[in-house]
C-alpha cells in the first residue's frame, strides 16, 4: 500500500529546487532525508542519504546480502518472501527502535556544515531533531515549513510556508 502511494506521488517544486542546487554545488551539498520515498531521486538528486531507509529497496533480515532495488507493489503474500539463506525479506526501512542508517556520515557532514536547512520537520523525531543543536554557534541554521517545529528556538531563522512555495525562491537567491 505504501509503495503504491509513493509511486503515485510526484516530486514538488522543493524537490526540484534541491536537485538543481545539487547540480550546482555537487558534493558540497549533503542531502539527508527522513522520508523513505524516492521523490528526491525522481526530481534528479543523485546523492541522497535516507537515514530511515528506502521504501523501494528490500533486504534480508538474517544475512549480510546488500539491500536491493524492489519496486514491487504487489499485494503482500500470506508469508513474507524468503532470501536464499532462508531469512525473511523485509523493506529496507528503519523501524521505530532501530538505529537510523548512515549516522557516521551524517555527523561527519554536520562537523563541516556552514548552512543547515531543515524542511518540514516536526522537530521531535530523534536523532534528527538534535542535528540543529549540534550546529549551535558554528553554522547558520534555517527551518522551512508551514508549522512551528518543537525545536524552533534552536534555529537561527524560521521561514514559514510550504516547502514547495518557499524553497525554490530561497535556494535560487
Amino acid at each position: 500500500m505504501r509503495r503504491r502511494a509513493a509511486a503515485a506521488a510526484m516530486p514538488n517544486p522543493a524537490h526540484l529546487a534541491l536537485a538543481r542546487l545539487e547540480s550546482t554545488l555537487q558534493e558540497r551539498l549533503f542531502l539527508c532525508t527522513q522520508n523513505v520515498d524516492n521523490l528526491h531521486e525522481r526530481a534528479g538528486s543523485k546523492n541522497v542519504i535516507h537515514m530511515h531507509g528506502e521504501l523501494f529497496r528490500s533486504r534480508c533480515d538474517t544475512c549480510s546480502r546488500s539491500p536491493f532495488h524492489d519496486t514491487n507493489t504487489y499485494d503482500p503474500p500470506a508469508e513474507p518472501p524468503r532470501c536464499e539463506c532462508g531469512g525473511r525479506i523485509r523493506p529496507h526501512i528503519c523501524w521505530f527502535g532501530e538505529v537510523p542508517f548512515d549516522l557516521d556520515r551524517i555527523f561527519a557532514a554536520l562537523e563541516i556544515c556552514s548552512v543547515f536547512i531543515a524542511v518540514g520537520t516536526s522537530g521531535v523525531v530523534e536523532p534528527a531533531a538534535s542535528f540543529v543543536a549540534h550546529l549551535a554557534g558554528h553554522a547558520r541554521t534555517l527551518y522551512v515549513g508551514p508549522e512551528e517545529p518543537a525545536n524552533a528556538s534552536s534555529f537561527t531563522e524560521c521561514i514559514w510556508g510550504r516547502a514547495g512555495e518557499v524553497l525554490p525562491d530561497l535556494l535560487g537567491a
